[in-house]
C-alpha cells in the first residue's frame, strides 16, 4: 500500500511541474493559426493641441487600418483621411501598431479611434473603441490650413507659403513662422519678423523646412498654438557651363613672293621650254663647229704629210 501510494504521489508531482510549461508550449496551437487580438487602443484625454498615442495588437494578421470614428458613428475616416479632415492634425505611424496624432484640435474631441486588423483571407476583426476627450482652454484654438506645398527652386525662383486661419471666437490671430533642418518640428526656430500669414523663404542653398504656428489672442489670454505640418523649400545650384573648346586658328594659305621686275622666264613654264630648246640649239651648234675645226686641222695635217713624201721621192 505504501509503495503504490509513493508511486501515485510522485505521478502527482510530475504533472503539477508538467503544468506551467503546458500553455507555452502550446500557446500557437491554440490560436490554431487565426487572427488574435491581444490588445485594443486605450482613451486619451488631452488639451487642445497636444499629441497622443494610441497601440493595438494582434497575432497572425496581414494588415492593418486605424479608423477615425464619429461621435454619432455616421462618419469613419480611414488612416491618413483624418489630416484632410482635421486641419492641423498630423499622424505618424498608421502603417502599424503605433499611431502618434499630433496637434489635436478640439474638433476632434468625443471621435473614436479603432483598428481593422485583416487577416490572410481578408477577414477584418475589429479592436475596441478609444475615445478622444478634447479640453479646450480659455480661447478656443484657430482652425489652420496651410495653402501652400514645397517646391524644388533655382536661384532667382521663389515660392510663397501661405496659411488660412480662423477663430472660432471671432479672436485676433497670431501669426509665426519657423525654419528646421529636419523633418522634425521640435527642431524648428522662429524666424524674426515672420509673423504674417504669408511668408516668402530666402534662397538658400539645400533643403529647409518651413511651418507657422497660429494662437488665438484675447487680451492676456492666449489659445494653444496650432502648427502646420512642415513643407521642404530646396534651392539647387545651377549647373556650371560647359567652357566653350577653343578653336584652331585657320592655317594661312602660303603666299607666293612678290613679283619684281615683271615675269621671270626661269619660272614660266613656256619660257623655260624655250629657253631649253635655245640652250640645246647652242650647244649642237657649238659641237658641230668643233668637230668641223678638227676635221680641217686633220685634213691640213694629211695634205702636209702628202706634200713632204713627194719631195722625198
Amino acid at each position: 500500500m505504501k509503495k503504490w501510494s509513493c508511486v501515485i504521489l510522485a505521478l502527482l508531482l510530475l504533472c503539477v511541474c508538467a503544468l506551467p510549461s503546458a500553455p507555452a508550449a502550446f500557446a500557437d496551437e491554440e490560436d490554431g493559426g487565426w487572427l488574435v487580438i491581444t490588445k485594443s487602443p486605450s482613451g486619451e484625454t488631452v488639451n487642445e493641441g497636444d499629441d497622443a498615442k494610441f497601440i493595438s495588437r494582434a497575432r497572425n494578421y496581414v494588415g492593418l487600418v486605424w479608423l477615425f470614428i464619429s461621435p454619432d458613428g455616421q462618419t469613419v475616416y480611414e488612416n491618413n483621411e483624418a489630416e484632410e479632415a482635421f486641419p492641423g492634425l498630423e499622424m505618424a505611424g498608421f502603417e502599424g501598431e503605433e499611431l502618434e496624432l499630433i496637434s489635436i484640435p478640439y474638433a476632434m474631441d468625443g471621435w473614436y479611434v479603432q483598428t481593422r486588423f485583416l487577416d490572410s483571407d481578408g477577414d477584418a476583426y475589429l479592436t475596441d473603441r478609444a475615445q478622444i476627450t478634447v479640453l479646450q482652454g480659455l480661447v478656443a484654438a484657430p482652425r489652420v490650413k496651410l495653402l501652400s506645398g514645397g517646391a524644388r527652386l533655382s536661384p532667382g525662383e521663389s515660392r510663397t507659403l501661405t496659411v488660412e486661419a480662423s477663430s472660432p471666437g471671432g479672436d485676433p490671430l497670431k501669426y509665426q513662422w519657423y525654419r528646421s533642418y529636419s523633418a522634425a518640428r521640435n527642431s524648428g526656430e522662429a524666424i524674426l519678423g515672420a509673423t504674417e500669414a504669408s511668408y516668402t523663404p530666402p534662397e538658400e542653398i539645400g533643403q529647409v523646412f518651413y511651418y507657422v504656428g497660429v494662437w488665438c489672442i484675447r487680451g492676456r489670454d492666449a489659445s494653444t498654438p496650432i502648427y502646420t505640418a512642415p513643407v521642404a523649400i530646396v534651392y539647387t545650384e545651377n549647373a556650371p557651363s560647359a567652357a566653350p573648346e577653343p578653336t584652331a586658328a585657320p592655317t594661312p594659305a602660303p603666299t607666293a613672293p612678290p613679283n619684281r621686275g615683271g615675269p621671270n622666264p626661269l619660272i614660266d613654264s613656256d619660257s623655260a621650254v624655250f629657253t631649253a630648246a635655245a640652250a640645246l640649239l647652242i650647244l649642237t651648234l657649238l659641237a658641230v663647229s668643233v668637230t668641223v675645226l678638227i676635221l680641217h686641222v686633220i685634213g691640213k695635217k694629211q695634205r702636209r704629210a702628202e706634200e713632204s713624201e713627194k719631195e722625198n721621192e
